[in-house]
């Protein structure tokens, strides 16, 4: 099968993980990790991607530390 383009790239991509995400940034495949609690905002400018902010978060679980 050939490409459509000229310029065409491939990538592949872990479809099962979900601890990571995936972003197109200027033809450039950013692979992002997510944390295990928190949030992970894309925030886009003009339409396109401009960056991603991850803020962390810790779950605290009761019994933990004698509490």
């Amino acid at each position: 099968m050939e490409a459509a383009y000229k310029n065409d790239m491939i990538a592949e991509i872990d479809l099962m993980n979900n601890k990571k995400l995936y972003c197109v940034k200027d033809g450039i495949l950013i692979e992002h990790d997510l944390p295990d609690y928190g949030e992970t905002l894309i925030i886009t400018l003009g339409g396109k991607v401009d960056r991603l902010e991850t803020t962390v978060k810790r779950k605290v679980c009761k019994g933990v530390n004698g509490g």
